[in-house]
């Protein structure tokens, strides 16, 4: 299987928030920048919904965390900006087809979700078996983050940068980014980030 990657999202209550224009007008910077590091096509639609499609496949659980992370992160005083995101993982779509498998996954698995706000959805019954409850314990840590953590954790995911480096570009102590990313549970996170891309490029192996 060469899988192929998609992530549809939308923001989370975005019409109860004080300013939504800078809300969507945030989310809208963070896909470009984002889409630029991962290499994705970028759609957004009905106001505050996006759609990303990952040219490599194993880097979507890493967008999909940066994605959360830099709207948590921006979020101003009293609120809480966030994302619900499907991420659907197919085969890649044959020449003749514009859609494929994983734009349908992620599609209407965003539609199915309730409460939750980090979904995987696939076809393949053995990958979610493996992918389905550690994606659950992910979503739970993100749901947890204060804006603080969750601005530590997109510079280590997204910058690759130490500590000391991470201290010195948010004008703060060392030891302040390190009790953050305790606090953000972030070994776990890079733990399952890691575990990700390797099921994903042993499919790709398959």
């Amino acid at each position: 299987m060469k899988p192929m990657a998609v992530l549809t999202g939308d923001l989370i209550d975005s019409r109860s928030m004080h300013d939504t224009a800078a809300f969507i007008a945030h989310l809208k910077a963070l896909l470009g920048e984002l889409g630029i590091r991962y290499g994705a096509q970028v759609e957004t639609f009905r106001g505050d919904g996006f759609q990303l499609v990952m040219p490599h496949a194993q880097d979507a659980f890493d967008c999909a965390v940066a994605i959360r992370a830099g709207l948590i992160a921006a979020s101003p005083s009293g609120e809480r900006w966030d994302a619900r995101i499907a991420l659907g993982l197919g085969h890649s779509a044959a020449a003749d087809q514009p859609y494929g498998e994983a734009f349908v996954l992620s599609g209407k698995g965003l539609d199915g979700m309730k409460k939750e706000t980090f979904c995987v959805f696939s076809n393949e019954a053995s990958l979610l078996r493996c992918i389905e409850l550690p994606t659950a314990f992910l979503a739970a840590l993100i749901d947890r983050w204060t804006p603080v953590e969750a601005q530590t954790y997109f510079l280590h995911l997204t910058e690759r940068r130490d500590q000391q480096a991470i201290a010195e570009q948010l004008g703060k102590s060392r030891v302040t980014v390190t009790k953050a990313l305790q606090r953000a549970d972030a070994r776990l996170v890079d733990r399952y980030l890691a575990t990700m891309r390797t099921w994903i490029e042993e499919l790709q192996d398959d």
